[in-house]
């Protein structure tokens, strides 16, 4: 039997409830332009205040704020403890699972985008510059910080978010391709139009998202049970997911070694569970909740 749950912070599993997006305090509006500062559990109306969720806070093509620091940082040097959202894949015998995908739709049609809010996600893998079994032992407890920074590491997820325009100094190709062979394009800052859904472009910026049929993530194969195959170890095994469009000039991406034309898809590694890890950033387009909007995950095993 296969099952697939969601869960965030120190829960484990939202049991139907969802993530709602706020400014400074549960309930509190986000201006229009600007990205959340809080993100809570709640209801489909997001009315019901059901704990905190790490929030992670878009800035910039390359950078985001956990809520552990205050200023922008890499997204390559975030920890993954520090994820918006657990997606969870579960089976009754060890599995490979492969073509994973995430979607942004407006709740009524995966292949619409989200109503009058921009989205914007990264897959995070980061151990804190450890291999799984140290991370385990205490995950995102290695510097003072715990932010993932004192420690100087270098995240195996993506280093750019899916949804904003991927700028040459750190891309080399603006699309990912994932081990069944399907393509995934982001888009450049050379594109006019990001996210190429026809539907998205009557409102300015309203196309710099995921969502719809324009712009889908894919996630990482056999992540295994908390991202266990994920491993740190760059040089043997596993590769990071940024090898694939990474551009070696780069200056956020210092000291990682040379660029490789080798795929990278993930793990070959069989298991039980197998466990997804992004940061979500969101902002409005116009005044009012947006309750048109929604996430949905797909995935193959055998």
């Amino acid at each position: 039997m296969a099952e697939i749950s969601f869960g965030t912070y120190n829960t484990t599993n939202l049991n139907g409830s969802g993530l709602g997006f706020y400014g400074s305090t549960f309930g509190s509006s986000v201006q229009i332009g600007a990205y959340q500062d809080k993100t809570f559990i709640t209801n489909a109306d997001g009315t019901i205040n059901g704990g905190n969720a790490y929030n992670f806070k878009f800035t910039a093509a390359a950078s985001g704020i956990p809520d552990t620091d205050p200023s922008g940082i890499p997204l390559c040097r975030l920890n993954s403890h520090h994820r918006t959202l657990d997606i969870n894949f579960t089976h009754s015998t060890p599995v490979n699972v492969l073509n994973a995908q995430l979607r942004i739709y407006d709740r009524v049609n995966i292949n619409n985008p989200a109503s009058g809010v921009n989205t914007k996600v990264a897959e995070i893998v980061n151990f804190n510059g450890q291999n799984y079994a140290t991370w385990l032992s205490s995950p995102g407890n290695a510097n003072t910080s715990g932010d993932g920074v004192g420690g100087n590491p270098i995240g195996s997820g993506d280093h750019v978010w899916w949804g904003e325009a991927w700028p040459s100094a750190q891309c080399s190709q603006f699309s990912w391709q994932n081990s069944s062979g399907i393509v995934f394009r982001n888009g450049s800052t050379a594109d006019v139009k990001l996210n190429g859904d026809s539907r998205l472009g009557a409102v300015v910026g309203d196309d710099d998202t995921v969502g719809g049929s324009g712009i889908v993530v894919p996630l990482l194969d056999n992540p295994g049970s908390g991202q266990r195959f994920l491993d740190g170890t760059y040089d043997t095994g596993f590769k990071p997911k940024w090898l694939q469009y990474y551009n070696t000039s780069s200056p956020n991406l210092t000291n990682i070694g040379a660029n490789t034309t080798i795929r990278t898809f993930g793990s070959t590694g069989v298991d039980t569970r197998h466990t997804w890890r992004v940061a979500i950033s969101a902002t409005p387009l116009n005044v009012g909740s947006k309750s048109n909007y929604g996430l949905q995950f797909s995935c193959e095993y055998l």
